[in-house]
């Protein structure tokens, strides 16, 4: 599940309330209402227990305003996770593994799941191993930070460009990743569907893989998205877009992005459908009879690669 990957490191001197303990164990009393968001608290530590990497420790941004909060960078979703779990990949070594069922019985037994989010083949479909990378609406640059610690050659991380939003990227980004991978990484704000700015006509067509986690919730904002994105996206006939998103606003607010704005903006659909917090997968539908429970609804993410419409 999703949320056994996180958990959160309060301060030593600050020991949580009845409500933290509470809030922070939601998604193992009530396996039925899975927990999407954490953080929300600059001087909580989130931390990404990867099975790759290790643990990474990220802190969220200490935003004042209400224009900064409408943004919700300081939290990290579920959509994040996913979207770092899919571009980190598997070690190498696991491969072997898997074939001789060890894999599946090890994962089965310490992380209760047993299978990979995707098959080996499709694996190679999200990989950035040698790749340019952007990252839009970061949040905490989860993604941004798993794809260069993932061997992308270059890494750009982006989101609404608030001095606490970017400097709290920045922390993470020195937190977690080594000089000589820092090195190749650099944040930048931008707001989507702006492209005559110095970093937006710098960058365009620069990258072949662009991250989206989470950044579907605001329907106004949704050809600004698909302008950025396919504004940096490399013209390579290899480039994809990988967009990964929760339902927390209602399917109405989601779905138009896929089959409206995506073909009007010049992208298409490489493969798109629902996967829930333990793998498991349907058909994305516009409509379904999760609308009044949010517990089932939070479940599940959308999940998409899209390139340029041929």
């Amino acid at each position: 599940m999703l949320p056994s990957l996180i958990s959160l490191r309060r301060p030593h001197n600050e020991p949580p309330d009845p409500e933290d303990i509470f809030g922070s164990s939601l998604g193992a009393i009530f396996t039925d209402d899975l927990q999407n968001s954490y953080g929300d608290d600059p001087d909580t530590v989130i931390v990404y227990q990867s099975r790759r990497f290790g643990d990474l420790e990220f802190r969220t941004a200490d935003v004042n305003g209400e224009e900064q909060r409408r943004k919700f960078a300081h939290y990290l979703w579920n959509a994040g996770i996913l979207m770092a779990e899919l571009v980190g990949g598997r070690d190498e070594g696991e491969g072997d593994n898997r074939d001789s069922g060890v894999f599946e019985r090890k994962r089965e037994e310490e992380w209760g799941q047993a299978e990979w989010w995707v098959g080996r083949e499709e694996e190679r479909l999200w990989g950035v191993k040698g790749e340019t990378v952007l990252e839009l609406g970061a949040g905490v640059g989860l993604a941004g930070i798993a794809s260069a610690l993932s061997g992308a050659d270059e890494v750009t991380i982006t989101d609404y460009p608030a001095p606490p939003i970017l400097d709290a990227i920045t922390t993470n980004v020195s937190k977690n990743l080594p000089d000589h991978i820092r090195s190749r990484v650099t944040v930048h704000g931008h707001l989507w569907g702006h492209l005559d700015d110095p970093f937006a006509a710098s960058n365009a067509h620069r990258f072949t893989r662009v991250l989206a986690a989470d950044c579907l919730w605001m329907p106004d904002q949704h050809d600004n998205l698909a302008l950025s994105m396919l504004h940096f996206l490399s013209e390579s006939p290899d480039a994809r877009v990988y967009c990964i998103a929760g339902f927390h606003t209602g399917r109405a607010r989601l779905v138009p992005f896929f089959e409206e704005v995506v073909p009007s903006r010049g992208l298409e659909i490489e493969e798109l459908y629902e996967m829930d917090g333990s793998g498991k997968r349907r058909e994305l539908r516009r409509e379904r009879n999760d609308f009044a429970d949010i517990g089932e609804r939070n479940k599940w993410l959308v999940v998409a690669r899209l390139r340029r419409a041929v």
